[in-house]
């Protein structure tokens, strides 16, 4: 049975985070856009195509999660990761208690061994 290669949407305002992003998922095996834009990224998205979105919380002109909440518009199977640097504790509140429970938020900084680990838990959470 083939094995179907995983798509992962990677969106962040820091060049050298998603370098560094892209090379250790392709060399675990996923295919990876990588964004700078939140717009350009939102311009990009379709449904069907990614696996997993890997999301920065803080992004100019767009916030990850109004990047969020308009990707699931377009494809609410889209599985979804948070990247922050910020205490995941108040993302529970107003706005963002929305979240889905299976919606991941990784925290920075983080190993990149952990980070693989949340990666395979995100795409292998049932919907």
């Amino acid at each position: 049975m083939e094995n179907k290669l995983k798509k992962i949407m990677v969106v962040d305002d820091e060049d050298d985070l998603i370098f560094l992003l892209q090379i250790l998922l392709e060399q675990k095996g996923f295919k990876v856009n990588a964004f700078t834009d939140p717009l350009l990224a939102l311009q990009s998205f379709e449904a069907g195509i990614y696996d997993l979105a890997i999301l920065d919380i803080k992004l100019p002109s767009l916030s990850g999660f109004d990047l969020y909440e308009r990707i699931k518009r377009i494809d609410d199977f889209v599985k979804v990761c948070f990247f922050t640097a910020s205490d995941h504790e108040d993302f529970k509140t107003q706005k963002y208690s929305r979240l889905r429970k299976k919606d991941i938020i990784i925290r920075k900084p983080i190993s990149n061994e952990e980070l693989l680990k949340k990666v395979d838990e995100a795409i292998n959470t049932i919907q």
